[in-house]
């Protein structure tokens, strides 16, 4: 999609719905990360396996999150397509607030 007043494309708007996207993922992953970890299964192999397959999930799309992050700043500096998240809004403090105040319901 092209911006009809300055000719530049919606990088800006797919980055945030990227941005979004990603965070998204890194929650549900986290969940599944802390289920595995507190569950007796977690010191079999498979259950380390799977901890090991997590924590490298997380870290990629935390490491996709910044790369986006960096796309949809410099979409929105260059004269992109105007942000969908407010000024100063920090995906990865966000998702660290999500997770301080998630409740663990297995029992």
């Amino acid at each position: 999609m092209v911006n009809p007043v300055n000719g530049s494309s919606c990088t800006a708007v797919s980055a945030a719905s990227s941005i979004g996207a990603l965070n998204g993922q890194i929650r549900s992953d986290q969940q599944q990360l802390d289920d595995w970890t507190t569950c007796v299964s977690a010191k079999t192999t498979k259950g380390q396996a799977e901890i090991q397959r997590l924590s490298g999930a997380l870290s990629a799309a935390r490491e996709a999150v910044t790369r986006a992050e960096a796309t949809h700043a410099a979409a929105v500096s260059s004269g992109g397509a105007p942000a969908t998240a407010p000024a100063g809004y920090n995906a990865q403090a966000q998702i660290q607030r999500t997770q301080a105040h998630s409740l663990d319901v297995w029992a």
